[in-house]
């Protein structure tokens, strides 16, 4: 510890003149709330020693007791104490210093030595403090971050907790440049400037502001000088403008970014000097046709992404989001909506040098949406501060084009919200996700513009264009289908009013699924086709068309990019699911198949792809299924077993998108080629696989940097003999490094595994895949990593042979000499050198537990379990239905109770029920409207027999406001017994909604459920 504050000291007395430092090693953490943490002098000895970016909810246990809920995803929130004690180098004395926090979830105090330099309730702005005077008058500086992340769910997603983006330490002199005070933009070949000055001195200073502009190989374009004085204690803003010649434009396809050079010149001597990246773009909106960047019709092909990035949290390292954002653009995504907070400023960053648009969004809600989000709790006494320190700090970013101020949401400071965004950034528009619409520059809207009728209402309400800014909801698992079209509200639906889309086939072809109807515990816990044909209202393929092909439809952004933590009880039942499954790629950072379809449509490298995969045991032979093939070529022609089925021409309209043969199952192969001009140009082979028994091993995007801490993406495939993927894979794999890293986390892209993702050294296969994410220290040396596993079906469906597969594979460096032995039992006994010697595949019965010692040149270093029983893992056939599932919003689930939850009684829904016995008692729910506001039928499903009176009597309040006066619930024959439904019609409005029934008379009544219809 001590060897590495010296390193530390060192580095920042060396770069005490470098502008900024980063201030992200060493700090100390606890997650608890400790009195008294902030003093110097307080012992944080045993207080754990890490880097930030830190995320302390990722590192813990998903368990459904804990308060996040489903609406962040059941991990850890509570407290959060970091530390740090630094000596502070003579080289700062008599500057301005100040420590600059990226980003830190939620409440964050900050002291330094003892003195509190302030607080910060948003989790999703970047901050900076003063510390001038400590650093002026000590020699050391003790930093105490406190953050409170305690009060749960804190938003309607996760949202992490803890310093979860960088730090730094700014150091100048006491005239400088504002922390974000240059701020850059351009029309056509000119560039203006304008500039803040901020004079910390206690006295008038003069100097020269001298700003130029340098090309990517720092070549020097133009340049411009202005003179200043600013009094004492004061700041100055300077207006300046540059001209270049023929400047590179950016775009999506060319990012060129120029570099801005403000340097203060006082007596000759620079003081101060600021670099700042900027494009050269100009954006217009039109009427009928929405954007355009430098002269061109562009439209936003976008995606909304929250912030985490499954298992490694709301602390995405810089590689893996530049990975995220490259595998969106390799999609043909143009846009990204950073739903529904900003990004960490290094994500804005990436966009710019990478090309890729950015609707940045402020706020969900500017009331309480969440039981405790920052709506509920610190929106008006902090949306202006936070809103201006937003704006400035990406004002500069090329590829921020619009910006967004809400989500779902309404009240009349939406007004307010424009007028500050365009009071510090007049270049842009602002929208909101059909939030106080009248107010905003651009109409966006969220689920409604799904819907059937919405763009004749938008031409009769006199839009001249508008942006889905969530659109579409489809919803897909990773490797699992159905023939059978669903809609989540039912079709038709008069609430959701969707486009009809035909079932692909009479009869379901597939049963495989993830647990039976009869241990299924909501309607909604279910996974949902990759076919494209589970949505709400609007297929993929025909938003993708519309958007196309309706010149006022200005851009899409759809939900989601990726799959992400929380929001798994209003979309999917809840526990054990943890995730929302809208993703083109799953929570691990694997593509589903709706990638390719986006891939098709929306870029011109030649590609064709294949689903669903072709290894169907339990499909009877002969069956016919729907093999379709995504591809932006000319013409494709399917093969199977070498036998031509066909070219089609892949189709404009939206049901033509893919091509689609119906083929007879029965194992073989099948090739789809994909032709340009009548020549074969790209080709794509799936096989029937056998049963899994090998793993196979690969990098996802950059290996390992050769020296340094770094971080690398493993893919683990399930195999069969032959090398072909097995698709239902999901046997464990176990993890060993040899070498200067550690595991980071292991993830598989299931919504539904809640096992602990941080530092694991296993974890099962999701359809055939698992990712590790390896992180390398400071040290230097190779770095090997091994992967092992137990292989077979696990239900023993073809096949009862198992087989003991280990991997290496070199991350840096040369890959490790190591002599592997493998040593096993088949009888539930640990295995020891003396066990039996693996050296094939061998058989063994259902109902028995393989367990094997991996030994590496002569250690053993892994101890291996799978079980084959009829009782583990996915089911595969059909099993015969009998048991209720459970449809509504559950009253012993609710998110306020204000009477007695009781477990005993009989034909009750889910765990229980709620007695509201006396006046006053009440239930309330949480309810998500996607769209528009709307009318519903409400359902009530109750209980209660009350003698001498009909029934019990209850208001119903919507958003706090009684909608429905003394709605009687009719007494049934017995108490806990006997249940009743009573329609109460209601209307919801957009986003969040509050649902409270209040027992308003004198008796009781039981509360067992709410149905929304």
């Amino acid at each position: 510890m001590k060897k590495k504050l010296f390193k530390l000291i060192v580095l920042l007395s060396i770069s005490a003149m470098a502008q900024q430092q980063s201030f992200d090693k060493n700090w100390k953490f606890i997650q608890e709330d400790i009195l008294g943490a902030e003093q110097v002098n307080f012992n944080d000895n045993s207080w754990r020693v890490l880097d930030v970016p830190h995320d302390w909810s990722i590192e813990g246990e998903y368990d459904e007791a804990n308060p996040m809920g489903d609406q962040c995803g059941y991990l850890p929130a509570g407290f959060g104490w970091y530390r740090k004690t630094i000596d502070v180098p003579q080289e700062w004395k008599g500057k301005y210093v100040e420590i600059a926090f990226d980003g830190v979830c939620m409440n964050s105090t900050v002291w330094a030595n003892g003195e509190k330099l302030g607080n910060r309730p948003y989790g999703w702005v970047s901050f900076a403090y003063n510390i001038s005077k400590q650093v002026a008058n000590s020699n050391k500086i003790t930093f105490a971050v406190r953050v409170d992340n305690n009060k749960q769910p804190s938003a309607r997603w996760y949202t992490g907790s803890g310093i979860y983006a960088h730090t730094w330490i700014n150091v100048k002199e006491n005239l400088h440049i504002a922390r974000d005070g240059v701020f850059v933009r351009t029309k056509g070949n000119s560039v203006f400037i304008d500039t803040k000055i901020e004079n910390k001195t206690l006295k008038s200073s003069k100097g020269i502001l001298k700003t130029y502009v340098l090309n990517a190989n720092g070549n020097k374009l133009s340049a411009t000088s202005a003179k200043f004085k600013i009094a004492e204690s004061s700041n100055n803003k300077i207006e300046q403008t540059i001209t270049l010649n023929s400047p590179e434009l950016w775009s999506v396809e060319n990012p060129t970014l120029y570099t801005l050079v403000s340097e203060v010149v006082v007596k000759g001597k620079t003081i101060d000097k600021k670099e700042t990246k900027f494009g050269v773009r100009d954006v217009e909106w039109k009427d009928g046709t929405g954007m355009w960047i430098n002269g061109k019709n562009i439209k936003l092909q976008g995606v909304c992404n929250h912030q985490d990035a499954g298992a490694l949290g709301a602390a995405v390292p810089d590689k893996i989001l530049r990975f995220r954002i490259q595998q969106l653009k390799d999609m043909g995504v143009n846009a990204i909506r950073t739903s529904h907070n900003p990004q960490t400023p290094i994500f804005y960053d990436l966009c710019d040098e990478m090309g890729m648009m950015v609707m940045d969004e402020i706020f969900d809600g500017w009331m309480q949406k969440a039981q405790n989000d920052y709506g509920a709790h610190h929106f008006n006494t902090w949306w202006k501060q936070d809103v201006t320190d937003w704006i400035k700090r990406g004002r500069n970013h090329p590829s921020i084009v619009i910006y967004s101020v809400g989500n779902e949401t309404r009240g009349d400071i939406g007004k307010d919200l424009v007028a500050t965004c365009h009071q510090f950034d007049n270049t842009r528009l602002v929208t909101s996700g059909h939030s106080a619409s009248e107010y905003m520059d651009v109409f966006g809207v969220n689920g409604h513009s799904e819907k059937q009728g919405f763009f004749e209402e938008l031409k009769h309400e006199g839009h001249p264009f508008f942006i889905g800014t969530e659109n579409t909801h489809t919803w897909q698992v990773r490797g699992f289908y159905r023939t059978k079209t669903w809609f989540r509200d039912g079709f038709p639906s008069e609430r959701q009013k969707p486009y009809p889309l035909p079932d692909l086939t009479e009869k379901e072809v597939f049963s495989h699924d993830w647990v039976s109807d009869l241990e299924r515990g909501h309607k909604k816990q279910i996974f949902n086709s990759s076919y494209d044909n589970a949505m709400v209202r609007v297929s993929s393929r025909l938003n993708i068309e519309q958007l196309r092909d309706i010149p006022e439809y200005a851009g899409s952004f759809r939900w989601t990019g990726y799959d992400y933590i929380g929001e798994a009880g209003y979309v999917h039942g809840g526990w054990p699911f943890k995730s929302f499954m809208g993703g083109a790629i799953d929570m691990a950072n694997f593509e589903k198949d709706l990638f390719y379809l986006y891939q098709s449509q929306w870029t011109s490298k030649p590609m064709v792809h294949i689903l669903p995969h072709w290894t169907h045991p339990k499909v009877a032979l002969g069956t016919k299924i729907p093999v379709w093939v995504y591809s932006n070529c000319d013409e494709v022609e399917l093969f199977f077993n070498n036998k031509s089925l066909g070219t089609i021409k892949p189709g404009t309209i939206w049901n033509k998108m893919q091509c689609q043969w119906m083929v007879k199952w029965q194992p073989g192969s099948l090739k789809a080629v994909g032709y340009k001009k009548g020549k074969a140009i790209t080709t794509k082979t799936i096989r029937t696989a056998n049963a899994p028994s090998k793993i196979e091993l690969s990098v996802d995007g950059k290996p390992l940097a050769k020296a340094g801490q770094d971080i690398v993406q493993i893919r683990v495939t399930t195999t069969d003999d032959k090398g072909e993927m097995y698709p239902y894979g999901e046997n464990r794999t176990f993890f060993y490094v040899f070498g200067p890293a550690k595991i980071r986390a292991l993830d598989n892209g299931s919504p539904i595994d809640v096992e602990k993702h941080f530092e694991a050294k296993d974890r099962n296969a999701f359809y055939g895949l698992t990712r590790a994410y390896i992180e390398s220290n400071e040290n230097s040396g190779d770095i090997t990593l091994l992967a092992s596993s137990i292989l077979g079906e696990k239900k023993q469906i073809t096949s009862n042979k198992v087989s003991i597969d280990t991997k290496l594979i070199a991350l840096r460096g040369k890959l490790k000499n190591v002599n592997i032995e493998v040593f096993y039992t088949i009888d539930g006994f640990e295995p020891k050198t003396t066990s039996k010697k693996y050296e094939g595949p061998f058989n063994v019965k259902l109902g028995a537990t393989v367990k094997a010692m991996v030994v590496a040149n002569g250690k053993p270093v892994q101890i291996l379990q799978e079980r084959f029983a009829l009782d583990e893992g996915f089911l595969w056939n059909k099993i015969k239905e009998g048991k209720t599932i459970i449809e509504g919003e559950q009253a012993e689930n609710a998110k306020t109770i204000q009477g007695k939850t009781l477990y005993k009684g009989k034909d009750y829904r889910g765990k229980g029920y709620v007695k509201l016995a006396k006046k006053g008692d009440f239930v309330s729910w949480y309810q998500e409207n996607d769209g528009g506001e709307v009318a519903v039928d409400m359902y009530i499903r109750h209980g209660g027999k009350n003698i001498d009176e009909v029934g019990a009597y209850i208001n119903v309040l919507v958003n706090g406001k009684v909608v429905k006066e003394k709605v009687l619930l009719r007494n049934t024959k017995n108490w806990g017994a006997d249940w009743y439904k009573t329609k109460v019609n209601i209307k919801l409005g957009r986003g969040a909604n509050n649902i409270k029934i209040i027992n308003v008379g004198e008796v009781g009544t039981l509360i067992d459920e709410i149905f929304i219809n």
